[in-house]
């Protein structure tokens, strides 16, 4: 008898025993499938934390002073510029000046321009702003018809890019869509160019004729380039990918197992310094020989440098571009204003009012039309410049 209740003792001791390890057996499950939402979550966290980082704020976060014009440019655009401008007309041109250069803003190019009769300052404005071209394309050509020597429409043309393109036209954009702007490619396409370009124009490196020959051939190169890019484009959208004007591999060369993305992350930064080198020389030569002597701004170069070799979208590549052919153009402007004081500066004042009003409206003509016929248009007008600056 006494064996069978210490036997019954020991059942009723392991019964709440093996109930209690059952009970910590369920806690720890229910602990497991309590922490583990909070697993989930934790890890979930870093990377929409990094994308947040990365991608979100600190991609939008600019320096004080670009944030500051991005949120003022409306108010810059108008009234802010236009009453600076009337400023200036009344400080720098006397009634005779003023009757002299009272044509400019409607100086038409003839029918074989881009429009009929448009005017000089409002159709460069647009188009440079609209595209890469940059506006002493435009300037150029049209001065030399009334017989103004080259280096006086270089002068012409430097001055008035850095405002169409420089100010008006950075405003514009910024204020319309900031995230065109490859921000990252600025210094080494704005900075080695106007090394350049003070070098080119205190010691210029041919002649008139020569400057034309050689803006005749350049726009000819660019325009070949460019139209070859337009067929890559309609390739790539043929086959399912985003325009761009350089050919995009098929999906099966693009597949990176863990071994290949290793090695990409390797030569990532190895790349984007020899692709800085190489924007770096190409901007050098463009200020030194296009900005000093031609006048187009470094805006074409940088489009070319931003499409092949930065391999930027399209869109990307024409706004960036664009500012930096205004940029690029401030160093040489104060150089003919200061030093070599030969700014025309009745015509310059006097095309401001065409390529003001030209900026505002290159990117609502950039956004209507679309890109692929910006840059069609783009290489016409390349050629037709090349026409003219040969038989002129």
């Amino acid at each position: 008898m006494s064996q069978f209740k210490a036997a019954m003792e020991r059942i009723h001791t392991n019964g709440p025993a093996t109930d209690s390890a059952d009970g910590h057996e369920q806690s720890e499950e229910e602990g497991e499938s309590t922490l583990k939402p909070l697993s989930t979550s934790t890890a979930a966290a870093p990377p929409a934390y990094a994308n947040t980082g990365a991608g979100g704020a600190s991609s939008t976060h600019h320096p004080p002073l670009i944030s500051f014009l991005q949120r003022h440019a409306a108010f810059l655009l108008m009234p802010v510029l236009p009453l600076l401008w009337c400023i200036l007309l009344v400080c720098t041109l006397d009634r005779d000046e003023l009757l002299s250069a009272s044509a400019m803003p409607l100086l038409g190019i003839g029918s074989a321009a881009l429009a009929n009769a448009v005017p000089v300052g409002l159709e460069a404005a647009a188009l440079a702003n609209a595209v890469p071209v940059g506006g002493g394309i435009v300037f150029i050509p049209i001065l030399s018809l009334f017989n103004v020597h080259i280096a006086l429409g270089a002068s012409f043309a430097v001055a008035t890019m850095t405002f169409g393109n420089g100010i008006f036209g950075f405003l514009n954009w910024l204020q319309k869509d900031p995230s065109a702007i490859a921000w990252h490619i600025i210094p080494s396409a704005v900075i080695p160019a106007w090394i350049g370009a003070a070098m080119g124009t205190f010691r210029p490196l041919m002649t008139s004729e020569h400057c034309r020959t050689l803006f005749a051939l350049f726009a000819i190169k660019v325009a070949v380039l460019v139209w070859r890019g337009l067929y890559v484009g309609r390739r790539n959208m043929r086959g399912g990918k985003p325009f761009s004007l350089v050919l995009i591999p098929a999906d099966e060369e693009d597949a990176n197992d863990g071994c290949a993305a290793a090695a990409t992350l390797m030569t990532k930064s190895r790349y984007r310094h020899s692709t800085r080198i190489i924007a770096c020389i190409c901007s050098f030569l463009a200020g030194l020989i296009l900005v000093a002597h031609i006048g187009i701004g470094n805006a074409v170069t940088t489009f070319l440098v931003s499409s092949f070799v930065w391999r930027l979208p399209p869109k990307s590549a024409v706004v960036t571009s664009i500012i930096v052919g205004g940029w690029t153009s401030f160093a040489p402007f104060l150089i003919h204003l200061l030093i070599l004081k030969d700014v025309p500066i009745a015509l310059w004042v006097m095309g401001l009012p065409g390529v003001y009003l030209g900026a505002r409206m290159a990117p609502v003509v950039h956004e209507r039309i679309g890109i692929v016929n910006v840059l069609a248009a783009f290489v016409l007008f390349l050629v037709a410049t090349a026409v003219l600056m040969v038989s002129t």
